[in-house]
């Protein structure tokens, strides 16, 4: 039964998939002693000159947990966005609200220069100054004299170092292995000073920061974000729906958990538009229907990140094409192998990570017995390496699926989620 004590809140204010949650963030524990995620880097920070490496799946919850951990100002950096090494810097520039330049009005009197005028607010100190009047990045006019200040690095460093913030590298395996380098470069010779880095990445590339800087081993806080499993998942909806005043029986609770596939960002999608849907059709008593009818409109709300790579995916290259073997199933119908392996992928249990001997398992359960020859394991490995090669082609900045040791990983659990639940890729 619902507490008739709780006070209702907003849809919005609750389930957040896009924001930082302050009603349905759940601190999980991170291991026997009784720490929690949060507790743990917050434990990493107190010890300076320490760069943090925190490892998850995709939509696993690494940003939201900084946000959430780290009381101090973040600086938020992108690796999709680093493709130079002045994005690194403007980055950092902007986030500080730091100009690239300005000017300042110097006037001359018999024995100082006086400052008469800044053109810009100054947040912080600038260095590179140039005080020579008869170059090109000086303006004279009578006695005054304009001057042009950059905004320095190291005096950036400084203030983030002073101001005891926190620099935050999301999706550092975007970037390049050069910019890769050259960030790692950049940490090592500022962490002796303090300066405190969190760097965020999926899983197999934990160690790309270490790898292309070996001075930082020894350097180095790894946490390891656990996948979420279901009654964690369904905890963020034991704590939104009393706050709503709608009751979610534990059954349906369950199967909107396995329907999340490891994701709480998904697990907020999925709750918010089942919440929106009870609140319109005034039922605050939900059914497995609402159920269906919420992760439709999910679905839908993904259709147009997923559905044209699917479609790619599923003509697979140009070559070799019209020779494509068709194998028969159980229901008389006919596949190739592209559709026969993202068929079998969208299949119960829903898993993110699946060995060639369970791929070859759901195979046999979806073909005809007489069938005159199955996919090999050869099959499968290339059919998935050419997947992987056109959703990359079609989306760089989306991590979708990985082929390594015999095992296919899909690193995008909103991917799987739109496999499972749409039927609109298969037509």
């Amino acid at each position: 039964m619902l507490d008739k004590n709780i006070k209702i809140q907003q849809i919005g204010d609750v389930f957040q998939p896009n924001a930082v949650p302050n009603h349905t963030y759940i601190d999980r524990s991170f291991d026997e002693y009784g720490d929690t995620y949060t507790e743990q880097l917050q434990k990493a920070l107190m010890n300076p000159g320490t760069l943090i490496a925190i490892t998850g799946a995709s939509k696993s919850g690494k940003t939201v947990l900084c946000h959430k951990a780290v009381r101090n100002q973040i600086i938020d950096l992108s690796g999709s966005q680093l493709q130079s090494r002045e994005d690194f810097w403007d980055q950092i520039g902007e986030q500080l609200e730091i100009p690239e330049e300005v000017q300042i009005k110097t006037s001359h009197t018999e024995n100082a220069i006086e400052k008469t005028g800044i053109a810009g607010e100054l947040k912080i100190p600038f260095a590179k100054f140039n005080m020579s009047t008869g170059n090109d990045n000086s303006n004279t006019k009578g006695n005054e004299v304009a001057q042009k200040v950059l905004r320095s690095q190291s005096s950036m460093m400084k203030h983030i170092i002073a101001h005891d913030m926190v620099l935050v590298i999301d999706d550092f395996h975007y970037a390049s292995e050069e910019i890769q380098l050259y960030i790692a470069r950049t940490i090592k010779t500022y962490l002796i000073s303090g300066l405190k880095v969190i760097i965020l990445s999926l899983p197999h590339r934990a160690d790309d920061a270490i790898r292309l800087n070996p001075d930082l081993i020894g350097r180095t806080s790894f946490i390891e974000i656990a996948s979420w499993n279901i009654d964690e998942l369904k905890a963020i909806g034991q704590k939104g729906f009393p706050l709503l005043g709608i009751e979610v029986a534990d059954n349906i609770l369950t199967r909107i958990a396995i329907e999340s596939i490891c994701s709480p960002q998904l697990m907020q999608d999925i709750c918010f538009n089942l919440a929106y849907y009870s609140q319109k059709t005034n039922c605050l008593t939900v059914t497995e229907e609402d159920v269906d009818i919420a992760l439709k409109q999910t679905v839908a709300k993904h259709k147009q990140v997923y559905s044209h790579i699917l479609k790619a995916a599923l003509e697979g290259p140009a070559q070799g094409k019209n020779k494509r073997t068709r194998y028969l199933l159980k229901d008389g119908s006919f596949m190739d192998i592209y559709m026969l392996l993202l068929v079998s992928i969208s299949t119960n249990p829903p898993e993110l990570s699946l060995p060639v001997q369970e791929i070859q398992e759901r195979f046999t359960d979806l073909l005809a017995d007489d069938n005159p020859k199955k996919p090999r394991p050869i099959d499968i490995s290339n059919t998935v390496k050419n997947i992987k090669n056109i959703m990359k082609e079609r989306a760089k900045n989306l991590d979708t699926i990985d082929w390594k040791t015999k095992t296919m990983y899909i690193l995008d659990s909103f991917l799987l989620f739109y496999l499972r639940c749409s039927d609109d890729w298969k037509k």
